[in-house]
């Protein structure tokens, strides 16, 4: 009596609709649970139980389906260590199958090791960022966003640390141009050192070395091109020498 009752309510409030139709748009709308529970209050002396039961059998195993896939992901990703998501996987398997309690069980246990495993990470990111060891506490926090994606305050964190480490990159960049810098003048030095006692060859190899480090050196660039033309004229001398001497 009272499932007839509930029957004839929700085709009063749908405008005359059946009962199938009522479930139907709920399937449509992605309330699938809903859908299922609207059938079940169908009494079998009702003429649309048949077709009523066998939507529901055809949903219950559509259900099935996509339990084992979302517990076959949830594993997986499990297996990567990817904690969160897999909770996300297990808890879409139990709107499905709210009494599994195999499967609560699991979820349960989960969701402890993964607070646990987050507590231990972030104390090392801690660690790692007070020891001004960038590099480390980047590795620390992936481990920690692989290990749960969906928490916001890791996506602030890494901004924050984005920035720190830009600007220690910028430092090191800064201190290698500095010791590059350093190194090109003293092959220029060396260069005209030895350009200055007209060991031309020895020169040019110090110069060309220096232009290796920084080859936009306008600098090394003219002296490179002076030696060269210098030597230039001495192999042209050398062989009018030669030239002359043999006549």
């Amino acid at each position: 009596m009272k499932r007839g009752l509930l029957c004839a309510l929700l085709v009063l409030g749908v405008g005359c609709a059946s009962t199938l139709k009522v479930g139907e748009r709920h399937y449509r709308e992605g309330d699938h649970v809903g859908a299922l529970k609207i059938w079940r209050e169908v009494p079998e002396d009702d003429r649309s139980y048949p077709e009523v039961a066998a939507r529901i059998a055809a949903v219950e195993k559509e259900f099935d389906r996509l339990v084992v896939d979302y517990q076959q992901s949830a594993a997986a990703l499990e297996a990567e260590g990817r904690l969160a998501e897999s909770i996300l996987d297990y808890r879409l398997a139990l709107g499905l199958q709210p009494d599994n309690e195999a499967t609560l069980a699991h979820v349960q246990r989960l969701a402890r090791e993964l607070s646990k495993r987050k507590k231990a990470l972030w104390s090392d990111y801690e660690r790692d960022v007070e020891r001004r060891d960038l590099d480390t506490a980047r590795e620390s926090l992936a481990r920690l966003r692989r290990l749960d994606p969906f928490d916001p305050e890791y996506v602030i964190e890494e901004r924050q640390l984005q920035v720190a480490l830009n600007v220690e990159w910028r430092q090191r960049r800064e201190r290698i141009r500095a010791e590059l810098t350093d190194e090109v003048v003293a092959l220029i030095e060396a260069g005209r050192a030895a350009f200055g006692e007209e060991r031309l060859e020895l020169a040019l190899t110090l110069w060309r070395r220096a232009l290796l480090i920084d080859p936009d050196n306008e600098r090394v660039i003219a002296y490179i091109a002076r030696a060269e033309r210098q030597l230039e004229n001495l192999d042209r001398l050398r062989a009018t020498s030669d030239a002359n001497g043999v006549e």
